[in-house]
């Protein structure tokens, strides 16, 4: 007869312990977490949180919005139609996506919509706010981006140099910083003079495929390199490019900083990391920069067209999982992420927060990496 026995645990500090027994090498560290599962129809990708700490999770399969409160202990979904991407709270009681080739704000109080259709787009992909109250938008089917304002329906379109190819913006007070896939350069667009804004760019390693693009607490950008396999910093100031290929794991998808380390997903062995760049080797390098005046039109757009939303509103049941530590070594922690994960957008507010779309699950994660959890073994 075969007979199990789980152990049980004893939380140590910040290390949790098999009661009895020494950590053997056998033993496995993971990284304690919690999941919620969305709409198991859709197809969760990116995710955002507000200055309130809420989080809102955009489901272009199943045309929905979720809003998970900063507490965790209550959600909103919000019929958006499907296609809808990117959607971004304006910490002004008011939410923004994109769909094809259409801006939706959604007003949370009076759950009233207001939709412009943008002129000469093709496939809108992502949004972004400035200081001015701007809303900017990338374009996947044209070489374009837009600026909109929504006081005077404003609408101008920019241009992007060399055929660049991008997919999500990152706005910052009067720059808009973008990935270039097809020339494989890192974007910035300064419009802080709005009669003469400027283009600069930064030419990255041969083969280099910036997809998503964030910024630290300097306001310089990181970015993820799924055609290197690492991640990359640009100090634009002197213009000094620093690469950090990835020690496990081959595409890395969506990245965000907080506290001086950099969280991102990955793809390829579907898991979970984080940079501690202070920690890491790499050596600067120079890189070879230019720029250019941007050109734009401007026309103004038709008075939106009004309607409406359904929601639903519950209280998220999260499931206690862990996500086994995969490496461990300078400056850098990876999870490895359970069978069949596709992990995508990510945010950071107090805790970190990652969306699984092929799960379609919104994962909840601490921030500390000193926080380890020992799974139990079970004896026979």
């Amino acid at each position: 007869m075969v007979r199990s026995r789980m152990l049980m645990m004893i939380v140590v500090g910040s290390v949790v312990l098999l009661s009895g027994f020494s950590l053997a090498s056998s033993t496995l560290a993971a990284l304690p977490a919690g999941e919620l599962s969305l709409n198991l129809d859709g197809a969760a990708v990116e995710i955002h949180a507000d200055a309130g700490g809420n989080l809102w999770v955009s489901d272009w399969l199943a045309g929905e919005v979720w809003q998970v409160n900063s507490a965790g202990d209550g959600y909103t979904v919000y019929a958006t139609g499907a296609g809808s991407t990117d959607a971004r709270p304006d910490n002004q009681g008011g939410v923004w996506w994109v769909n094809e080739t259409r801006l939706t704000r959604l007003n949370t109080t009076d759950i009233i919509t207001q939709t412009w259709d943008i002129t000469g787009s093709i496939y809108l992909v992502g949004l972004g706010f400035d200081s001015r109250g701007l809303v900017w938008m990338t374009d996947g089917g044209v070489s374009n981006v837009y600026s909109f304002d929504p006081s005077t329906r404003d609408l101008c379109t920019y241009p992007l140099p060399a055929s660049a190819e991008v997919d999500y913006p990152e706005v910052s007070g009067t720059q808009l910083w973008l990935g270039d896939t097809f020339n494989g350069r890192l974007l910035r667009l300064d419009f802080s003079v709005p009669a003469s804004p400027q283009w600069s760019w930064w030419q990255l390693p041969a083969g280099s495929y910036p997809y998503d693009v964030t910024l630290d607490a300097s306001g310089n950008p990181w970015y993820t390199d799924s055609g290197l396999g690492q991640l990359g910093y640009l100090a634009p100031g002197s213009d000094e490019l620093t690469v950090y290929p990835l020690p496990r794991g081959a595409s890395p998808r969506m990245l965000a900083a907080s506290g001086g380390k950099v969280w991102y997903t990955e793809q390829s062995l579907a898991s979970l990391g984080v940079l501690d760049p202070a920690q890491a080797s790499a050596t600067p390098q120079a890189a070879t920069t230019g720029s250019s005046s941007a050109t734009y039109t401007c026309s103004k757009l038709q008075l939106p067209v009004n309607g409406s939303t359904t929601t639903r509103s519950g209280v998220p049941s999260w499931a206690d999982v862990s996500y086994q530590e995969l490496y461990r070594a300078d400056g850098w922690v990876i999870y490895q992420l359970p069978v069949n994960s596709q992990p995508t957008g990510i945010a950071l507010t107090g805790s970190g927060y990652m969306v699984d779309s092929l799960r379609q699950v919104l994962a909840k994660f601490s921030l500390n990496t000193d926080i380890q959890v020992f799974l139990p073994l079970v004896l026979k």
